[in-house]
């Protein structure tokens, strides 16, 4: 039977007009199946092919209607059809489509879809429209958006991950552990926790490039501004040096805060500062001045890091960290990670 239009709970399902009259079927936005319109709403093919001649319904790919949209969202359309190939299914939106809809790492949500099916699931065959995957997911990891289930931020970073190199896997995992700046983008918690990234590794165990994914998660650390400042942090730890703190503040006698330098030394009192192209403002020119004088007036060297240090894997950049360390009294010896 189909829903009246007076009922509130109809607000998304199929709407009729008056059949006899051949007045145009208005659907909702959300995507669906022939089947799922036709067999569950009670509609008659003919339904189906009226409101498409009206251009009140769209098919979106094989199988998938929505009813016609004025939304200006530039997802809406790619919403809908994932909507309709998700829905009363075991697929799971996964990989690059998973980090588009919860808004990962700037992906954007553009077919190929990616959706993963339990290995004993049935097989996707949509060339050119889906890439599939086949992993038996537990429900811990499994969330929604927009009605379409979605793997966790923790998941998706692993998958993501298993196809990046070590350093690049460790800076997608900073972005997810980093907590907003409240004083410049206002209040707000980080979008996982390391005890997250180390539960989907564990388990995705014996998945393709887990161990590289495993020793990614353990590299990863919250606090991170900017990818070159992961960059930068794991080419000292792969050095061996002593690891750093990640945007920690460095106090005085007093516990006032001085200065908060991106990576720093406390026992050596050596605080490294990567300056991106913002740093040449003159305004900025001027605090990166004050902050250079502080640190020296408290004890401390600064170590300032650009981009032509970043050459040879950072070989520029860890030879001045040395350096500073040594000097402040460091032994030397390396760590093995």
């Amino acid at each position: 039977m189909s829903p009246s239009p007076s009922d509130p709970s109809a607000t998304d399902d199929l709407v009729l007009g008056d059949r006899r009259r051949g007045a145009p079927i208005r659907a909702g936005t959300a995507g669906r199946t022939r089947a799922q319109l036709l067999d569950d709403e009670g509609l008659a093919p003919r339904d189906l092919r009226r409101g498409r001649y009206h251009r009140t319904v769209e098919r979106l790919t094989t199988d998938v209607y929505r009813g016609a949209d004025d939304s200006a969202h530039p997802d809406a359309r790619e919403i809908a059809l994932l909507q309709g190939l998700t829905r009363g299914t075991a697929r799971v939106a996964t990989h690059g489509t998973a980090a588009a809809l919860l808004g990962l790492w700037e992906e954007r949500l553009r077919a190929p879809h990616h959706l993963t099916v339990p290995r004993d699931g049935g097989r996707i065959r949509r060339p050119g429209l889906i890439v599939p995957h086949r992993a038996d997911i537990s429900g811990e990891f499994i969330t929604e958006v927009a009605g379409i289930p979605v793997t966790t931020p923790a998941w998706t970073w692993a998958d993501r991950a298993a196809s990046q190199s070590l350093v690049e896997a460790v800076v997608s995992a900073d972005a997810l552990l980093r907590s907003p700046r409240i004083a410049f983008e206002g209040p707000g918690v980080a979008v996982a926790a390391s005890e997250d990234l180390l539960a989907a590794v564990q388990s995705k165990a014996g998945s393709r490039g887990i161990r590289r994914v495993r020793r990614a998660a353990g590299l990863a650390r919250p606090g991170a501004d900017s990818p070159q400042e992961t960059r930068l942090r794991v080419a000292i730890m792969l050095a061996g040096l002593p690891e750093p703190e990640v945007n920690e503040w460095v106090v005085d006698a007093q516990g006032r805060r001085l200065f908060q330098p991106d990576l720093l030394f406390r026992e050596q009192r050596v605080a490294v500062q990567y300056e991106g192209i913002h740093h040449s403002a003159p305004r900025q020119v001027e605090r990166d001045v004050h902050r250079a004088e502080l640190a020296a007036d408290h004890g401390w060297i600064e170590v300032r890091i650009t981009r032509r240090h970043t050459v040879d894997g950072w070989a520029p950049a860890i030879a001045r960290i040395v350096d500073a360390l040594r000097r402040q009294g460091w032994d030397g010896a390396l760590i093995r990670r």
